[in-house]
């Protein structure tokens, strides 16, 4: 009879995607296992398809007053009913550790690391532990369906995006990016990038062809919320950015930082997400050791540009200025990847 095994993190996409390559290994070390996820419904819509051992997925949404209750409420009541080999949570919270209280099966709980050490690496090392398995060498990982990478390109070739073209994808907030009021300062401090700088750095990609000698494009994807912010790079780049509207599934989006040659951001979401879809990255840190939680992909696909690494950091993210960025940008985006 094949094990049972429930794996949990609740968290965001960033620290969903961090988990991936745990999530790989376990099914590496227990290839016959029936494995049911404990995620957040974004982390749902990230993995629900990630791999066929995946037989189901439970979801507890911890934000507002109403859900987290009546979703903790359905969480117990599966673990009265189900029966697992294994528990093992990714999670270090107390509360999330404590829905297990009373569950009588072989539990771990990652407790975290006293050494500096990539949040992907530290779960794997973790992982490998309490299986007494080796500890596999893998990076985070994503599937994206072929339908969704078929119709992205048709998309993006109606807006003027052949699929030879080179493109670097921007993506320029963060996760609660807000337009109005002063939430999340100190976010924006080390993540908001001014537009007018977006703008420049946009307007001299373009120019830029690459290995093949095509034009380099440029384009955004983004919520409703982070449109205004997104038609502000569109002006001060002369128009030369192409903005779309991202929509309620996971799957277009995935599909559209998979179709990108480089993905610029912030530390965010989606740069996790680039990093498991196999797009190199140029990523803005401020604040943050990007040794902790950066990119968790081959090192040669990826920069790192730190605020740390200025005169004034302090700034944050603008005291990076448009220069480093376009040599950035332009290294990865011109390389021979053939």
């Amino acid at each position: 009879m094949s094990q049972k095994i429930l794996a949990v993190r609740v968290g965001r996409v960033g620290d969903t995607v961090m988990m991936t390559p745990a999530l790989t290994a376990l099914i590496e070390y227990y290839p016959d296992a029936e494995i049911t996820l404990l995620l957040s419904p974004v982390g749902k819509l990230l993995l629900q398809d990630y791999h066929p051992n995946v037989k189901d997925v439970w979801t507890w949404n911890r934000s507002g007053l109403i859900k987290p209750i009546s979703d903790k409420n359905q969480i117990l009541k599966n673990l009265k009913i189900s029966h697992f080999d294994k528990i093992i949570c990714f999670d270090t919270s107390p509360r999330i550790g404590a829905l297990f209280d009373d569950i009588d099966t072989e539990f771990h709980q990652y407790k975290g690391d006293k050494a500096l050490k990539h949040c992907a690496k530290a779960y794997l090392d973790f992982l490998a532990k309490v299986c007494s398995k080796p500890v596999v060498d893998t990076f985070n990982y994503l599937p994206v369906e072929q339908t969704a990478r078929d119709e992205t390109d048709a998309e993006l070739e109606k807006h003027g995006i052949s699929p030879d073209d080179t493109v670097l994808m921007i993506h320029p907030t963060f996760s609660g990016y807000s337009p109005y009021g002063i939430r999340k300062r100190q976010a924006k401090l080390r993540k908001l990038w001014s537009p007018d700088n977006y703008g420049e750095l946009i307007k001299r990609v373009i120019r830029l062809t690459d290995t093949n000698g095509n034009n380099i494009k440029a384009m955004m994807v983004l919520l409703p919320d982070e449109l205004s912010y997104g038609e502000k790079i569109v002006s001060h780049s002369d128009n030369n950015v192409l903005l779309l509207r991202s929509e309620s599934t996971f799957e277009r989006y995935k599909a559209m930082i998979q179709r990108a040659d480089v993905l610029l951001t912030p530390d965010s979401g989606p740069m996790h997400m680039a990093s498991a879809l196999g797009t190199k990255i140029v990523a803005f840190f401020s604040m943050k050791d990007p040794g902790d939680c950066g990119p968790y992909m081959p090192p040669e696909k990826f920069i790192i540009l730190r605020s740390e690494n200025t005169p004034n950091p302090e700034l944050g993210i603008n005291a990076i200025d448009v220069d480093t960025v376009f040599d950035a940008c332009r290294n990865l985006l011109t390389e021979n990847t053939n």
